[in-house]
């Protein structure tokens, strides 16, 4: 029952994670710099894969750093206000590190940039994502190194590859390159947390029950919301004539 709950709650909650993190790392950032810097926001894209946006000129580079401080951020709120007693919590930095880590491994092995800022960068959001597989496995606990890998693989991995495949039967871009670029550095922080010593845990995070059922029910209520959000949001799109951010703005100031 245990292992039931727990991959229950992966299914249910990794979707408005994921979908949540994309919007705080690569919608919000471009957002707040158009506002402050009066700069033109252009809206990339808002579906049910992503919510992309850019404020003026685009920036690979500034975007891959923007989003890692955003997503350290956001970690470090989670961490302060103790949200990562709660399973979704520690899911939620999870998701952010790996959210992070896309940008900086498209430079790497797509692009063949291997400078300072790439590499850093991967490092970087790997840790951020190690702890929160970590903080996972202090609520969580585990006998040993086999049983905490296999919890977090039916709590994180394993929901995550479900997901991604059915990105791949509704997007065709999402290859098989681009599935091991999400999932192997995921299974790899998985590893690494698991061998980590877990009495340093102890004291931190009082464990109780592995997946409480109103937590499992309330993922899944957001996750009904946002779905039928974005249909909502689609349907209202495709009625109206095409429009942009900057226009809007522009618009708006004169």
């Amino acid at each position: 029952m245990r292992w039931v709950r727990l991959f229950l709650l992966g299914l249910v909650s990794i979707y408005p994670l994921y979908w949540t993190a994309q919007f705080a790392l690569f919608f919000l950032p471009a957002s707040l710099r158009a506002i402050f810097n009066r700069l033109p926001l252009t809206i990339v894209d808002i579906s049910f894969l992503q919510a992309t946006a850019l404020a003026g000129k685009s920036d690979s580079m500034t975007a891959g750093v923007e989003s890692l401080l955003f997503a350290i951020l956001f970690s470090f709120a989670i961490w302060y206000l103790r949200g990562d007693k709660f399973l979704t919590g520690g899911l939620a930095i999870v998701v952010l590190g790996q959210s992070a880590m896309l940008p900086f491994l498209t430079q790497v092995f797509w692009s063949g940039s291997f400078g300072a800022t790439p590499i850093f960068g991967l490092f970087l959001s790997m840790g951020l994502m190690c702890f929160g597989l970590y903080r996972i496995l202090c609520r969580i606990c585990g006998a040993d190194f086999v049983d905490r890998l296999a919890l977090l693989s039916l709590l994180v991995v394993l929901p995550q590859a479900g997901l991604w495949l059915v990105f791949r039967m509704n997007y065709p871009f999402f290859g098989a390159k681009f599935l091991l670029m999400l999932l192997v550095p995921l299974y790899l922080g998985a590893v690494i947390a698991s061998g980590l010593p877990f009495n340093l845990s102890r004291g931190l995070v009082k464990t109780g029950l592995p997946a409480p059922m109103g937590e499992i029910l309330a993922s899944l209520a957001v996750a009904c919301l946002l779905v039928a959000a974005i249909s909502l949001g689609s349907h209202s799109s495709e009625r109206q004539p095409p429009n942009t951010a900057s226009a809007d703005l522009q618009s708006h100031r004169s």
